[in-house]
């Protein structure tokens, strides 16, 4: 698992860069953010340390870009969340259990996150739940906020990260049927311009789905067109190519 985990390693550097970039980023969104919905409203955030407040704009025009010329590629080379997800999934005790009906009924629950989202961002102007106390120590400013803020903060957060952790049990569980960001963009995916596909000497053998980490096939939902399944695939069906 850990050869295959290690096999495409331009997409594993390209991770690893964006862990340094907006890695910072990603963890105050999680742990200190003081808003329902986080790195959205960087620009008006009283928390002056995080990096948001100058990465959040150009980072959501990016994304949106990139979905649209590249499908869902932000969550397979760049979200530092999808990478953490891949690490905990590594020794997944329900790895290909999930499949078919269920699979695709668990899958909305993505795009029931981003209208959640979109509800408390737009219709109820982003609350704050939390109190971003500020101290010169980094993980103690962390704990005060624990502390301090709304329960519905504290259940926000605890959700988010117990989705995370149970992808040691399901594969990719956050990413694939939870993650609002990855319903937004997986909406827009479906009019991308290029990404991989199955050409006509495709077999149906379902090499490249017990290859995936999203336990799915290209161009089909939860697609994050990572390429990793391409050396899966015998016949060589698996293309990237313009879609119009």
């Amino acid at each position: 698992m850990r050869e295959k985990f290690f096999a495409n390693w331009k997409r594993r550097l390209v991770q690893l860069v964006s862990l340094g970039l907006i890695g910072e980023w990603s963890f105050y969104g999680i742990f200190r953010c003081p808003f329902a919905v986080p790195y959205i409203g960087c620009g008006n955030c009283p928390v002056i340390q995080c990096p948001g407040r100058s990465l959040w704009m150009w980072s959501w025009i990016l994304i949106g870009l990139s979905a649209l010329f590249f499908g869902r590629v932000f969550c397979g080379w760049v979200c530092p969340g999808g990478l953490v997800s891949e690490i905990l999934s590594l020794g997944a005790f329900f790895k290909e259990k999930i499949k078919g009906t269920v699979s695709t009924v668990l899958g909305y629950g993505k795009y029931l996150a981003l209208c959640v989202s979109l509800y408390l961002f737009f219709v109820m102007n982003n609350p704050r739940w939390a109190i971003p106390i500020r101290t010169g120590e980094f993980f103690k400013s962390v704990a005060l906020t624990f502390e301090h803020a709304d329960a519905i903060w504290i259940y926000k957060t605890v959700f988010v990260l117990a989705a995370l952790g149970l992808s040691l049990l399901v594969p990719m569980l956050w990413c694939r049927f939870l993650c609002p960001t990855g319903g937004a963009v997986e909406l827009l995916s479906r009019i991308s311009l290029f990404r991989f596909s199955m050409n006509d000497r495709c077999t149906q053998c379902d090499q490249c789905r017990k290859r995936c980490m999203m336990e799915t096939r290209p161009s089909e939902s939860n697609c994050v067109q990572c390429g990793d399944c391409t050396d899966s695939c015998k016949p060589g069906a698996i293309v990237w190519k313009r879609m119009v």
